[in-house]
């Protein structure tokens, strides 16, 4: 992230956002640089990526199910829309800690320890354990006590799971489940 910082200070924030007397590596500029490119990448990536599955991948006649609501794709963007400055703020601390200087993030591959062994090993467990946590996350929004206080957007928005899934694996599963149920 550090290189993205540079490159939107070289040629977006210095010139034009803020005043030359601010210097680049304040730890306010870069976490409001951080939020508003967090920001910026987020809404591109979704809206890039969910339109490509609504039309490429996203089975259209579960919308003639009953549970589906006659608005429901329009609030689910509004809804991801709604959340993604709140769900960037996690991120932009992670990339402020990356950006200034307190991660052990490497430019080259000669500067593993232990090679191509260890980037391999780091990206499988990075994969396995983010989502791993995804699933333990929305496992627990599902505990009685937490979910009271979701339960009235839930019944609101029945069929939630049946128009788009929440993550990529679970893609082929939404279909059985809505053959089976």
């Amino acid at each position: 992230m550090d290189l993205v910082l540079s490159a939107a200070d070289y040629y977006f924030f210095t010139p034009y956002a803020y005043p030359a007397t601010w210097p680049e590596d304040d730890i306010f500029r870069q976490a409001i640089s951080l939020l508003i490119v967090t920001n910026v990448g987020a809404y591109i990536l979704y809206f890039v990526f969910a339109s490509l599955s609504y039309y490429f991948v996203f089975d259209h006649s579960l919308m003639k199910h009953p549970q589906f609501l006659k608005n429901q794709v329009y609030r689910e963007i509004k809804c991801t829309v709604q959340s993604l400055p709140w769900i960037s703020i996690p991120t932009v601390a992670l990339f402020l800690v990356e950006v200034r200087g307190y991660s052990k993030l490497y430019d080259d591959i000669g500067e593993f320890p232990y090679g191509w062994i260890q980037l391999i090993f780091s990206i499988i467990s990075f994969l396995f354990f983010t989502d791993m946590l995804i699933y333990w996350i929305h496992r627990s929004l599902h505990h009685r006590l937490v979910y009271k206080v979701f339960a009235v957007k839930g019944q609101r928005d029945k069929g939630r799971h049946l128009a788009t899934p929440p993550s990529w694996p679970r893609l082929s599963n939404q279909r059985e489940n809505f053959k089976s149920g």
